[in-house]
């Protein structure tokens, strides 16, 4: 078994909700990167066949012109899907000198999963009316007899 090969695969695809608006930022050198928080929910049945929800929280860093594009037209709410590869940042806290990290997806792209009239802007969905039913239901159509084979021109 010491031959045994694993591909280094680190790729990471979630779906859900923007917890917060994206926080888009520049680098001294004037990169642009965008922090963005996204909640997924899981819903599934517990051995009492009762209904549960597990949700889980992930953090995203998006660089580039897909920063300024997430940055500007996304909002808290909006469905998203975040594909990219999880990255662990260490750092050392300056108030206890203690040694931190964080896993966080760093992401490729960040799409939006809704289109909405408000997209441009890039507002969470708005909830449309309804649109008024007609007070008299159409005349059926009559249909014509169909056009016999040797009839068709071609």
């Amino acid at each position: 078994m010491g031959d045994l090969r694993v591909p280094d695969l680190n790729k990471v695809l979630v779906a859900g909700r923007l917890t917060r608006d994206p926080e888009l930022k520049y680098t001294s050198n004037g990169k642009a990167y965008c922090r963005v928080g996204v909640a997924n929910t899981r819903y599934y049945k517990d051995a009492s066949g009762q209904r549960q929800e597990s949700t889980t929280f992930v953090d995203a860093v998006v660089w580039g012109p897909m920063a300024e594009f997430v940055g500007e037209r996304l909002k808290k709410g909006r469905a998203v899907l975040v594909e990219g590869r999880l990255q662990t940042s260490e750092w050392e806290d300056r108030s206890t000198g203690q040694k931190r990290s964080k896993l966080e997806v760093n992401a490729d792209r960040i799409s939006p999963l809704e289109w909405d009239d408000d997209r441009d802007r890039g507002g969470a969905p708005q909830s449309r009316p309804a649109a008024p039913r007609p007070a008299q239901e159409p005349a059926p159509r009559e249909i014509e007899e169909p056009i016999p084979e040797d009839d068709i021109p071609f």
